[in-house]
């Protein structure tokens, strides 16, 4: 709308000029070279102008052909251009494709109509891994530290490379670099932290781990989990070292961070004990069993006691469990430890818990405390190997566990021995063996005895008075007691089959 108001404004200014020329037509007398011309001051200016018309359009021609080459010259560079762009996304589609040989040859062909390696390193590099020319990639990745916009390509390039080759040193050494380039990179911020961890460098790695919790690269409660850990650790080294007063602020941190996190309470107890502290090292392991109970922080607790005698124990147990009454790890304690004090009803009543509760499961420590319990308490041989025999079925005791892998150890690590992963056990029960389910006063009233003593049952009768029965394992296991299962004998016959024989003849 603008551009026709300005036309309109220029063709009434033309129009006017020209009213006001024709009513002041003038003359105009020009005499050069014997020539006189005559004419009015009208077509003196169209003259002029015409000419200047004339000047500008051959000036505007003689541009053109001048430019003319070189447009040309830009054209087909344009054009070389477009084919160099064309091939390297053609060879980038060939890498996903894992096309090895149409991503070498569009690669070749990008870099000759290009002529820029920076573009087309990259792709050089990714053709040559997947034809498995390693050597070839890493001169390509290495020829990327030299340009600065293509730096950290190639510390990728090479850090991936190291990883897949197992060289953990040399991928550190490249992780590290690329992390001063891009510290905000949460791949390699979580891959330096990885490479730091399994390498033991804890200190460094608990910098690493501030420099993702200040960017946001971790959840709250996995930042408090890690720092805990590390602060742990930490603590362990500074008393192998013998510096004791930073061992303690460190094992103190990662109490404070994690209070239910078992091996650092163990930890701050133990130095807290070593310094004469040891009222304030048992308050703490009360804390955390409170928080999660666990058999390495009872073991904590009678050293940190130091109980004289099994009823000191027994009551220092009580003290403990007090804050965690009806866990069962509370119960499994206090009945370990009223065995060892010979208090028969304090075990039997905590192991009955353990064993008559529809939510719990038993498990072999369990029935071992019960064949013990049996057997010193009532001399109740037949009772002690029905619990014997249910020990071989019954649900394994927790221990430390992977959650990667599912990798088992009776001690906590930092790293998984076989996959290597930081901080992933927890303590749990494996589950891939199968578990016995709780003892009911129902369920064994239906067994007769006879079935639940198998083979070993003969032998311990036909025994003579005070001789020693053989600890045999049996033959068969009930895993559910119920009328429908018949216990076999050594010889593969069932009990019922035996008897039907016995009264044939």
């Amino acid at each position: 709308m603008l551009r026709a108001i300005w036309y309109l404004f220029v063709l009434a200014g033309l129009a006017a000029s020209a009213m006001w020329l024709a009513d002041r037509p003038g003359s105009v007398n020009l005499q050069w070279q014997g020539y006189i011309v005559e004419t009015s001051a009208a077509m003196l200016i169209a003259a002029f102008a015409v000419v200047a018309f004339g000047a500008a359009v051959l000036y505007r021609l003689w541009v053109f052909l001048r430019g003319v080459p070189a447009g040309i010259g830009r054209a087909r560079q344009e054009a070389r251009r477009r084919r160099g762009y064309l091939a390297l996304t053609r060879g980038m589609v060939a890498v996903a494709a894992g096309d090895a040989s149409e991503a070498r040859r569009q690669g070749s062909r990008a870099d000759g109509l290009l002529s820029d390696p920076s573009l087309t390193m990259l792709l050089s590099a990714q053709a040559a891994q997947l034809n498995g020319d390693e050597k070839a990639a890493e001169k390509f990745f290495t020829a990327m530290l030299e340009r600065p916009e293509m730096e950290f390509l190639g510390l990728r390039g090479l850090l991936s490379q190291a990883t897949r080759s197992g060289d953990t040193d040399q991928a550190l050494t490249w992780a590290r670099r690329a992390y001063a380039l891009k510290p905000k990179s949460e791949w390699l911020g979580s891959k330096l932290f990885d490479l730091l961890t399994r390498g033991g460098l804890w200190l460094e790695a608990s910098t690493t781990l501030a420099g993702a919790i200040g960017n946001k690269q971790v959840s709250p409660v996995q930042a408090r989990r890690r720092q805990a850990v590390l602060s742990h650790l930490l603590s362990l080294d500074a008393e192998a070292s013998g510096d004791h007063p930073v061992a303690l602020k460190k094992a103190k941190k990662a109490f404070d961070d994690k209070p239910d996190f078992v091996p650092g309470a163990v930890q701050y107890a133990h130095l807290l004990a070593v310094v004469g502290k040891q009222r304030k090292a048992m308050t703490v392991l009360q804390g955390a069993w409170r928080s999660q109970p666990h058999p390495d922080l009872a073991e904590a607790y009678w050293q940190a006691a130091g109980p004289k005698d099994a009823l000191a124990k027994m009551k220092a147990a009580q003290k403990l469990c007090a804050g965690n009454p009806e866990h069962p790890e509370s119960h499994a304690i206090l009945a370990a430890v009223a065995l060892e004090a010979d208090l028969w009803g304090d075990a039997r009543e905590n192991l009955r818990k353990l064993t008559q509760t529809p939510d719990l499961l038993v498990t072999v420590a369990i029935c071992r405390m019960m064949v013990d319990l049996e057997e010193r308490e009532n001399n109740d041989l037949a009772a002690a190997r029905e619990w014997l025999f249910r020990a071989g079925n019954a649900a394994p005791d927790p221990v430390w566990v992977c959650n990667s892998c599912g990798n088992t150890t009776r001690q906590w690590t930092p790293l998984c021995g076989k996959c290597q992963g930081f901080d992933d056990f927890e303590w749990s029960r494996p589950l891939n063996v199968p578990s016995l389910a709780p003892v009911t006063p129902a369920a064994t009233a239906l067994v007769p005895p006879a079935m639940l003593m198998a083979s070993g049952a003969e032998d311990e009768e036909s025994a003579p008075p005070g001789a020693e029965v053989p600890d045999t394992a049996p033959t068969a296991v009930l895993l559910d007691p119920s009328p429908a299962l018949i216990a076999k004998n050594p010889d593969g016959k069932s009990s019922q089959d035996i008897d039907e024989k016995s009264a044939g003849q």
